[in-house]
């Protein structure tokens, strides 16, 4: 028994020193990699590594990684991490030279980038961007099952002025099966076959004033989900009219919940493409101010089929529905009067063929809008064009009911100078053009239609002009015998001014010549 004891004794005596020595063995085995077998863009530097070479096991404490800026490449840090390497494959890493774990796990306090700076004149482009690290000098070297990143936040600074760009919080990835080969492309660094990540706090500088911000983000490598979007402008209205020296927007946008599925993308013969069968954006609110006070914005404004068709990638989704939307419109015109404004609430909207990957004739981008004009006049919008075509035709059909002009006074008392009274009981309209004239037919039934033209300070009533105009107006529709007051108009787009103006001054000269169409 005691000879059994002591040659027990002795054999865990040898396991365990060989054991040290293999530690040992592995540790310096692992140092000589990260010293030599980095690609040389890419710093290491740890406190501390410990191995345990029986389970395949390693660990490393407060790392910090830095990849190295140049002329032409960013740089990155991660900083104070935990680094946990588990499941080691001795077998094919003393067969092969094989490094393969089962699982890799980096906790992390931050990941800190630092935007490419962009170059005004580029002329051949530098092989390192494209392929920073070569594809032939890893295979077969790194095999990981399973990757997962923690960090309590991600930060991207602006190139030069270091200004923050873009923050998250409480980030976490989770690759599984990542492949040894490099490959060649931004949107896909390296092969994997699933991916999951979520992300809180999304923080995102998109110009000198408008911010986007997003609660919580989730991709699962097939559905993006995101909850509580906002994008909006910084400043106050009166900031940005100060800061400005022509027209622009103020923006309140927020958005519930926005899951888009099963999308794809990446490249395609060096172009960026994005596609998805559905795309879902639960109760849009949509606050826009402009100050028209300031001079005009008189650059071209293109026509969503023309923007669609010139974007610098390939977009298609096949589906987006809008769910119980919203949208307030106001615009100050004057100094003496408030803003005028319009609204509409549950506003729900089907669209398809949302993209520009298709041949002309071949599909139409189609939008169909059902919604609340006013607080009370249901309203319908059919909306049709073919992005491809170069001279941007567009076929659009429409219908307001029940509408008491008074409720228009908000907007065209202080905007046009002019208080409606009467009630609209149907207003049916169908408006076919492109992208330099329209041609507009409406229809109307309506009682007790009289306008009031108002002075200066849209304060009060000239008479003399208000009763001029009234003669001029059928003020009902009842006298016709299809119940029906009908009128046609042409208009000429101001191609300064964006697509809904062009659609307000197609609906103003048909309501125009419908109402002082006299037998």
């Amino acid at each position: 028994m005691k000879k059994l004891l002591l040659t027990l004794f002795a054999l865990f005596t040898i396991l365990g020193a060989a054991a040290i020595l293999l530690n040992t063995y592995l540790k310096n085995q692992l140092q000589e990699i990260i010293k030599n077998d980095l690609p040389a863009s890419i710093i290491l530097e740890y406190e501390d590594i410990d191995i345990d070479s029986w389970g395949g096991n390693a660990s490393m404490t407060n790392a910090t990684v830095r990849i190295k800026a140049n002329d032409s490449m960013p740089r990155s840090e991660v900083s104070n991490a935990s680094v946990s390497l588990r499941g080691l494959d001795h077998w094919d890493y003393f067969k092969n030279k094989n490094i393969h774990f089962k699982k890799i796990t980096i906790h992390a306090d931050s990941l800190s980038h630092y935007q490419q700076a962009k170059k005004k004149n580029k002329t051949k482009q530098d092989s390192s961007v494209t392929n920073p690290i070569k594809s032939e000098n890893l295979n077969s070297t790194f095999q990981i099952d399973e990757f997962k990143l923690v960090t309590n936040y991600i930060q991207i600074f602006k190139p030069k002025t270091e200004e923050l760009l873009l923050k998250t919080a409480h980030f976490n990835l989770k690759l599984e099966h990542i492949s040894p080969t490099i490959t060649e492309t931004i949107t896909r660094p390296f092969n994997y076959k699933q991916i999951d990540i979520s992300y809180e706090s999304l923080f995102y500088q998109m110009n000198e004033f408008d911010n986007l911000t997003v609660d919580h983000v989730h991709w699962d490598g097939s559905s993006l989900q995101l909850t509580n979007t906002q994008l909006k402008t910084s400043i106050s209205r009166k900031q940005l009219s100060n800061r400005i020296d022509k027209e622009r927007d103020h923006v309140d946008l927020k958005i519930k919940q926005i899951v888009i599925d099963s999308l794809k993308y990446g490249d395609r013969t060096g172009r960026f493409y994005m596609n998805a069968p559905s795309m879902i954006l639960v109760e849009p609110a949509l606050d826009i101010y402009r100050d028209k006070l300031l001079p005009d914005d008189l650059t071209t404004k293109p026509l969503y089929s023309q923007m669609l068709r010139e974007l610098n990638f390939d977009l298609m989704i096949d589906s987006l529905k809008i769910k119980n939307g919203s949208i307030i419109y106001t615009e100050k015109v004057n100094t003496q009067s408030k803003p005028g404004s319009i609204n509409f609430k549950n506003l729900n909207a089907n669209l398809t063929n949302i993209g520009n990957t298709y041949s002309q004739q071949e599909k139409k981008t189609k939008i169909d809008i059902k919604a609340i004009f006013m607080k009370q006049s249901p309203m319908s919008l059919e909306w049709e064009f073919d992005v491809q075509n170069p001279q941007d035709k567009f076929y659009l059909v429409g219908s307001v009911s029940k509408l008491p002009v008074t409720n228009l006074d908000t907007f065209t008392s202080p905007n046009l100078g002019v208080e409606l009274q009467g009630n609209l009981e149907h207003t049916y309209f169908t408006i076919y053009g492109d992208n330099y004239n329209s041609h507009i037919d409406m229809q109307m039934t309506y009682d007790d239609f009289k306008v009031s033209i108002l002075n200066k300070e849209k304060q009060k009533k000239k008479w003399f002009a208000s009763t001029v105009a009234n003669i001029f107006i059928a003020k009902t529709s009842k006298n016709e015998d299809s119940g029906f007051k009908e009128g046609s108009g042409e208009v000429t787009r101001n191609q300064t001014k964006s697509f809904f103006n062009y659609l307000w001054i197609n609906l103003k000269e048909g309501m125009l010549k419908t109402v002082t169409a006299l037998d």
